[in-house]
């Protein structure tokens, strides 16, 4: 009777690790990039969403206008997960229009598309940020003027916290509780 508990209890913790899916929280409908300006993307990070992704390749496209932008344009070559959100410095090939997205594609095959932000809109430069979305760091702040502030003590903790959400530590007691499980079932 045990040891199907334990089977089931790595069974359904695996699964569980499995089904779950990035999802590009800014930009979005409302959280609007600004031209020519820095702006801030942001994500679920972390083990219990990246799929067993721990980088990817960061793309903007505009797939409704391709007279407004010809994309998809790499904006990242590689992104790594555990940054959770990331502030682009000068968004100077993007015009001004709505129907972009922003995907989030594997570093070695970029047609393979991991998460796809909903459509949104990249207004003039000189435009008001949105509102900050709900679950940034509040460490990220930016300003209609085109600036930004992070502080050194957040950027050096979401790094040093980096090894504890790796999926490679995830794996690792997710193999142990396979071992266990197997052992008790002998």
């Amino acid at each position: 009777m045990f040891s199907r508990l334990a089977t089931f209890f790595v069974l359904a913790w695996s699964a569980l690790y499995a089904s779950a899916a990035i999802t590009i929280l800014a930009p979005s409908p409302d959280y609007w990039w600004v031209a020519n300006s820095q702006n801030l993307y942001s994500w679920t990070c972390g083990p219990n969403y990246n799929e067993g992704y721990t980088n990817f390749t960061v793309l903007i496209d505009n797939p409704t206008n391709k007279a407004l932008f010809a994309g998809p344009l790499a904006l990242v070559a590689i992104q790594w997960d555990y940054d959770c959100s990331v502030l682009i410095p000068n968004l100077s090939q993007v015009n001004p229009g709505s129907g972009y997205v922003l995907s989030f594609a594997d570093v070695f095959n970029q047609s393979h598309i991991i998460a796809q932000s909903q459509a949104f809109e990249v207004k003039p430069f000189g435009s008001a940020y949105a509102p900050q979305p709900s679950g940034v760091s509040s460490a990220v702040t930016a300003t209609g003027t085109g600036t930004a502030t992070a502080s050194p003590s957040s950027t050096q903790s979401a790094k040093s916290n980096a090894v504890a959400r790796s999926p490679i530590a995830f794996g690792a007691v997710t193999a142990a509780l396979a071992f266990v499980g197997a052992a008790m079932m002998m």
